[in-house]
C-alpha cells in the first residue's frame, strides 16, 4: 500500500455495512500511518482530504476522463474507416459516462436526494479552461451521464454485429446498456432501468455461472478460492482496472507485530485490520444451502480466526496467508450480466411497488429466480413468491447485497436506499471500541473534493459540512 498512489477506489471498500474491524490487533510502528488511514475512512472522516493523498480518486479519475476527451476531440482526424472511428468515440463516450457516473456518486448527493445539489465540474474537451469550471449539479452530471451514454449506444448499434460484443479488454455495446440500466436506477426511472437490464439479459454471448458445478473451495489446493474476474466466467462483459486498486487499504491492509517467545523467538503475525461483518456473514443464512457463502466469502488464516477477508471473487492461492495472486490477471472490477438481473428485479418491483400492475411482480421474481437458482444447493432451491410489494423490494435489495458483495456497489445503494444510519465500531489497540456514527443524510455520505482539486480551479466551492 503505498498512500501516494491515490489509487481509483482506495478508500470506497471502507464505507459500507459490508465491513468491520478486527479485535485484538496490533502494530508495529511501520503501520501506524497505514492503521491511521483506515481509521479516518472507516469512520467517513472528512479530514481524510487533509491526511493522505491516497484519498485523491478526485484526481485519478479526470486524468481518465481527459483521455476520452482527448480520443473525442481528435479521433476524426486520424485515419481509418467510419466504422472504426464510431467504434472508438462509442468506446470513448461509454467510459466518459462511467467516470462522470462514479465522480458524482462520490463527491454529489444521491440523484434521488437532492439533483440540484452541487455535483462536479463537467469538462467535455480536452482544451485547458485557465478560468476554472464551477462544479455542475447533480441533475446536470447525470443529463451528461445519459447522453454520453445514449450516443454510445447508438454508436456501437451502427457497427456490424460481429464488432458489437467484442470481449477484447475494450467496452462494448453491452457494457454501455449495462451502465444505462444502472444510471436509470440510480434516478428512480424504472421504466427504463427495467428495459435496458433486459436488454443485457437477452445477449445470447453472456449467461449466469450456476455455482452448483464448481467444487467447493479448498483451501489446500492451488488455487484454493477461484477468480471469477476472467473472460473465462460467462458473466463477465468487461473488466476493468486492478486488484490492487480496489484492495490497497482494506485487503493489503498488512497489521505486523512481533512478539518475543519465551524461547527468545520472535513470534509475527500478520493480518488485516478490516475484516466481512457479521451482518453480511448472516445474510447468507446457516442452512448452508446459499452457495455464495462458501464461494464468495473467503476465511482468514485457514480458519483460524472467527474472520473473513474483506474482498470476494478474486483468486486466492493457497498459503497461510490467503491474499489475491499477482499472476492471475489482476483484474479488479467486473461488469457482469448478473448486475443486469438485479437491476431489473428492482426496477420491477418498484413498478410493482408503485401501482403499475402485478405483471411487474411477476417479472420482479422470475428475474431473482433464474439467478438464485445458479447460487442455491441443488434440490434446496425455491422460487420466490413475495406478494408484499415493499418485502419484494426489501428482498431484492438483499439479494443484491449478496450477490454483489464487495464489488463496488454498496456504498453508492446505501446511498440511493435513503442514506440510513450507519454504525462502524472501531477497536483499538486495547480492544477499547469506538462508535462511529452517520446519521440519516449526513453530510458524511458525500465525500469532499481533495484540496489539490481547490488549487488549479478557483471556480469551484467544496461541499457545506
Amino acid at each position: 500500500y503505498d498512500p501516494q498512489d491515490g489509487s481509483f477506489y482506495t478508500v470506497l471498500g471502507l464505507f459500507d455495512d459490508d465491513v468491520a474491524i478486527r479485535q485484538g490487533w496490533k502494530a508495529s510502528a511501520e503501520y501506524e500511518g497505514q492503521v491511521n488511514d483506515i481509521r479516518l475512512a472507516y469512520s467517513w472522516s472528512s479530514d481524510m482530504k487533509d491526511v493522505f493523498s491516497g484519498y485523491n480518486t478526485y484526481g485519478q479519475v479526470y486524468e481518465k476522463i481527459l483521455g476520452c476527451n482527448a480520443v473525442l476531440d481528435y479521433v476524426d482526424d486520424v485515419q481509418g474507416s467510419e466504422d472504426e472511428k464510431n467504434n472508438v468515440k462509442a468506446q470513448a463516450l461509454a467510459l466518459r459516462g462511467y467516470y462522470y457516473w462514479f465522480l458524482v456518486n462520490l463527491y454529489g448527493q444521491p440523484y434521488s436526494y437532492n439533483k440540484d445539489a452541487l455535483g462536479v465540474p463537467l469538462q467535455l474537451t480536452s482544451e485547458l479552461d485557465e478560468s476554472g469550471k464551477p462544479r455542475n449539479t447533480v441533475g446536470e452530471v447525470y443529463d451528461q451521464i445519459l447522453k454520453d451514454l445514449q450516443e454510445a449506444e447508438r454508436l456501437f448499434a451502427s457497427l456490424p454485429e460481429s464488432m458489437q460484443v467484442l470481449r477484447n479488454n475494450r467496452v462494448n455495446l453491452p457494457f454501455t446498456q449495462l451502465m444505462l440500466s444502472r444510471v436509470c436506477l440510480y434516478m428512480e426511472n424504472w421504466e427504463q432501468a427495467l428495459a435496458y437490464a433486459n436488454l443485457v439479459i437477452d445477449n445470447n454471448n453472456f449467461g449466469i455461472l450456476d455455482l452448483n458445478s464448481l467444487p467447493l473451495p479448498d483451501m489446500y489446493g492451488n488455487p484454493a478460492y477461484m477468480d471469477y474476474y476472467t473472460y473465462d466466467n460467462p458473466e463477465v462483459i468487461f473488466l476493468f482496472g486492478n486488484w490492487y486498486d480496489v484492495l490497497s487499504l482494506t485487503m493489503m491492509s498488512y497489521v505486523n507485530y512481533g512478539e518475543e517467545t519465551p524461547g527468545g523467538m520472535i513470534n509475527w503475525t500478520k493480518y488485516n485490520l478490516p475484516v466481512v461483518s457479521e451482518s453480511l456473514i448472516n445474510a447468507y443464512g446457516t442452512d448452508g444451502t446459499d452457495l455464495r457463502r462458501r464461494h464468495y466469502l473467503i476465511p482468514d488464516e485457514y480458519n483460524a480466526t472467527p474472520y473473513y477477508q474483506p474482498c470476494s471473487k478474486f483468486r486466492v492461492d493457497n498459503g497461510f496467508r490467503l491474499q489475491p495472486s499477482t499472476t492471475s490477471g489482476n483484474w479488479g472490477v467486473a461488469f457482469k450480466v448478473t448486475e443486469a438481473y438485479l437491476n431489473g428485479a428492482e426496477a420491477a418491483a418498484m413498478l410493482f411497488k408503485n401501482g403499475a400492475g402485478a405483471n411487474y411482480q411477476t417479472e420482479a421474481q422470475a428475474l431473482l429466480d433464474d439467478l438464485r437458482v445458479n447460487r442455491v444447493v441443488n434440490g434446496s432451491f425455491e422460487n420466490v413468491s413475495i406478494v408484499d410489494p415493499d418485502e419484494l423490494v426489501a428482498f431484492v435489495r438483499d439479494e443484491r447485497r449478496r450477490e454483489l458483495c464487495f464489488e463496488n456497489h454498496r456504498w453508492f445503494d446505501l446511498r440511493r436506499y435513503g442514506m440510513e444510519p450507519l454504525t462502524h465500531i472501531w477497536y483499538d489497540e486495547s480492544n477499547n471500541a469506538s462508535e462511529f456514527v452517520l446519521e440519516k443524510n449526513a453530510p458524511g455520505f458525500t465525500l469532499q473534493i481533495p484540496n489539490e482539486a481547490f488549487e488549479h480551479n478557483s471556480a469551484m466551492v467544496q461541499n457545506e459540512i
